[in-house]
């Protein structure tokens, strides 16, 4: 069976905000085929630092942030709006600057209205709307976070590092540098703050970004600078935490920040990826929603920046970042990976299955 997905890369050498410089090696977005564990580009499209993107399929466009502090002889980065065709064809629809810098996260709203990009240099959160087509209208909301964390490093100053739709019009702002899930109320009339409904993480946790259960009873939050996983539950629309699961073993030595948290579309089983101990840890869901280590495994490279689960369940797809390659592992029944074969390919940052498309 084959299936497609997409790669986000560096395209260009960017500075992190632990403070290195990463290098960009990628021509841009990459629209690629994997059959039978095999990886193969089927189109590429060359643009600045394509680092994250959402797919509408029923809309056939693509959206990927631009990371970088200057975008079109401008302060701040980009969104740029993908359209692409039945053969995979992709073309440029619109370039549009996000007012923050470094926006390192995009999502599109259930109801497909709002585009959410989350702006990590200075803690901006940037609202577009869109189309009935599926096209970024101009002129977006930005909103201004402020505050700060106890890691003088990373938590100077507000981080903004993901955007995150819930199920009941809310949509929350993951930001690492204060500790907190900023809320903000999503209505046909336009996007505000809702205060009522922030949630806040211990301090120095650097929450980075998180992912649903399927009924949204759920919530799932991989912090960063914690190497941590929250549990939340959420009751009456208020998301409230029930435990915090270590992604790490007792006995890790190497330095070490969390990146990415995924299900299983049975929602049986949970992985997380460890940039510094490079590695997928591995983690069973009970009926309660409650999370036990089944352990980790090599990621087969350095800094799995993102990594994503095949729509079949079968497969788990690696974006080692600092070793430009791409790592495929088998899920095997009771959750556990067998690693596969490991692709070649220039400073994968974010993929992305397509669901129901087929080129």
């Amino acid at each position: 069976m084959k299936q497609f997905f997409m790669v986000g890369t560096y395209s260009e050498p960017i500075l992190s905000g632990g403070g290195e410089v990463f290098a960009g090696r990628g021509e841009g977005l990459y629209l690629c085929a994997l059959e039978k564990d095999e990886v193969s580009v089927v189109s590429r499209l060359q643009l600045c630092n394509p680092s994250f993107l959402a797919i509408s399929e029923g809309k056939r466009h693509i959206y990927a942030v631009n990371e970088a502090r200057e975008f079109h002889g401008r302060y701040g980065g980009g969104l740029t709006d993908i359209v692409y065709d039945e053969k995979g064809n992709m073309r440029v629809n619109g370039s549009f600057p996000t007012h923050g810098g470094d926006p390192c996260h995009v999502a599109v709203s259930p109801d497909g209205k709002y585009l959410g990009a989350a702006n990590y240099a200075d803690g901006r959160v940037t609202v577009f709307r869109l189309d009935e087509e599926g096209n970024v209208l101009p002129e977006p909301a930005v909103f201004a976070h402020c505050g700060s964390g106890p890691n003088p490093a990373r938590q100077e100053g507000p981080h903004a590092h993901s955007i995150v739709f819930a199920g009941d019009g809310l949509m929350y702002a993951v930001d690492l540098g204060i500790d907190r899930l900023k809320a903000y109320r999503v209505a046909q009339d336009g996007v505000t703050p809702c205060e009522g409904r922030t949630v806040t993480v211990p301090s120095g946790s650097g929450p980075r970004t998180g992912e649903w259960s399927k009924d949204g009873r759920h919530f799932y939050l991989i912090n960063e600078l914690g190497n941590s996983i929250t549990h939340m539950r959420c009751e009456d629309g208020v998301l409230r935490a029930v435990s915090v699961t270590s992604t790490l073993p007792p006995d890790a030595e190497r330095e070490n920040t969390a990146a990415d948290v995924h299900l299983t579309p049975d929602g049986r089983h949970l992985y997380a990826s460890n940039r510094g101990h490079d590695s997928i840890a591995v983690y069973a869901v009970d009926e309660n929603g409650g999370l036990h280590s089944e352990g980790w495994v090599s990621c087969g490279g350095k800094t799995p920046r993102n990594f994503a689960v095949d729509p079949t369940g079968k497969l788990l797809l690696v974006a080692n970042q600092d070793s430009d390659s791409i790592q495929v592992l088998r899920i095997l029944e009771d959750g556990r990976l067998l690693p596969q074969r490991k692709c070649d390919f220039p400073t994968p940052v974010c993929i992305r299955f397509f669901i129901q498309t087929a080129f």
